[in-house]
């Protein structure tokens, strides 16, 4: 990392004090750096496991944006047949803490915690139907061009 990046590039200390308030402070602070390690990286692969069924595999990407309260464009890829995507926009803090309740059996893909898909299945739609807002895209896969 050169000289200008590292002075671009806030370390994960001045991130974690940056956060903290927004982010259950320093009682979480193991789960708040693991969250900041994968911010920059823009996205998580995953599978929402299913009962009975084998899982969904999940792509969720992000735009990297510098501060807690700044709004993060987000698209959540359900790799099912045909895959289906969901756009929405929220406080890169809340994402934050979805990304601090990443779980995983054993070695297995990471799940999003049942908030995030409450929040993404249930309350984001209401919101947009009420709002008529969009909080939340839902479509199918962009088609290839």
């Amino acid at each position: 990392m050169g000289l200008a990046e590292s002075l671009l590039t806030p370390s994960i200390e001045a991130q974690v004090a940056l956060y903290a308030p927004y982010c259950g402070g320093r009682r979480v602070e193991r789960e708040l750096r693991r969250a900041l390690e994968l911010w920059p990286s823009g996205h998580v692969n995953g599978i929402r496991p299913l009962v009975g069924a084998p899982g969904h595999h999940f792509r969720l990407q992000w735009q990297v944006v510098e501060a807690p309260l700044l709004i993060s464009a987000c698209t959540l890829t359900l790799q099912v047949e045909p895959p289906r995507w969901f756009r929405f926009n929220l406080a890169a803090h809340q994402l934050i803490v979805w990304l601090m309740e990443l779980q995983s059996e054993g070695d297995g893909a990471p799940d999003l915690s049942d908030q995030f898909w409450q929040w993404l299945l249930l309350e984001a739609s209401l919101e947009r139907g009420l709002a008529d807002s969009s909080l939340v895209e839902r479509n199918e896969a962009p088609q290839a061009h």
